[in-house]
């Protein structure tokens, strides 16, 4: 089972057919079963869109969760962040959004026939700009703070999951680099990006029992999946932040795990698919 996951950054052109369209897309990334894809762009009320994305990939089901935050994600109006997870119809999944994302960051896709719930994540980015609490409006933290209670409300409902018996895939855009192998030219180390760090490895990954599974099957490698366009004279400034992590019992059936660096892979994203395979 081939799981691809990719921060597309806008999918809709995508669906408006002025960029590669979906199956296109589908192929490139080598007809995954499952095909994961972070901020979409597009709002839980764009119909058309909707109907579009729906039927984007035939043969494929289609498991989404949309941003609905007007408080914290107007920006673009309100066309922000957004999940999709397209899974091959025949594996029967059910989909799975859970009440406190309300930005449209996580969607599980359950599969009862495999036992395994696969997660479907884009992390929030922390920056100090403010976080305002989506029913009143009034400012509750910044989004550093944000950004771990989501970890920690993301732990709580894959940690439900488990004791239900199912096997856990979380892949995503995680917004975080683990280690100094993780970066170039360097990881930031200061406040409140190492407290963010610290809780990611040595809380939230423990407590479930991860497996970073790139990570486990090229311990010394020097691979990223972001890239920044803003770069002076082309000078590398990257990090790998998006990968997927497995639970313990499911990391030895992990056979495959890889990152497309190429530009043309990334297209116009400046994100690079990654890939994990399961025997």
């Amino acid at each position: 089972m081939r799981i691809v996951s990719w921060n597309v950054e806008n999918l809709a052109p995508s669906l408006n057919g002025a960029a590669p369209p979906l199956p296109e897309i589908h192929a490139r990334v080598g007809c995954p079963a499952a095909l994961c894809l972070q901020e979409v762009r597009i709002r839980a009320h764009d119909a058309v869109l909707l109907a579009r994305l729906r039927t984007a990939l035939p043969g494929y089901d289609c498991h989404c969760s949309l941003n609905r935050d007007a408080k914290n994600a107007a920006h673009r109006g309100g066309r922000a962040y957004g999940v999709v997870t397209f899974i091959d119809a025949a594996l029967c999944a059910q989909p799975r959004t859970f009440d406190f994302d309300r930005e449209g960051r996580v969607v599980a896709s359950v599969i009862d026939s495999m036992k395994l719930a696969l997660f479907n994540v884009y992390a929030v980015n922390g920056t100090a700009k403010p976080y305002r609490d989506p029913q009143t409006g009034a400012v509750d933290g910044d989004r550093h703070a944000f950004k771990r209670r989501f970890i920690e409300q993301l732990g709580v409902e894959a940690s439900a999951l488990q004791r239900a018996g199912l096997e856990l895939v979380l892949i995503g855009d995680w917004n975080v680099s683990r280690t100094r192998l993780d970066t170039f030219p360097r990881l930031r180390t200061e406040p409140p990006h190492a407290l963010a760090r610290a809780e990611f490895n040595d809380a939230f990954m423990p407590r479930l029992g991860l497996v970073d599974a790139f990570r486990a099957l090229h311990p010394d490698a020097r691979r990223y999946t972001w890239f920044n366009r803003r770069a002076r004279g082309g000078r590398l400034d990257a990090a790998r932040v998006d990968f997927a992590l497995v639970s313990a019992g499911l990391a030895p059936r992990v056979s495959d795990a890889g990152i497309d660096e190429t530009r043309a892979a990334r297209m116009r994203s400046d994100h690079a698919p990654l890939w994990i395979t399961l025997d």
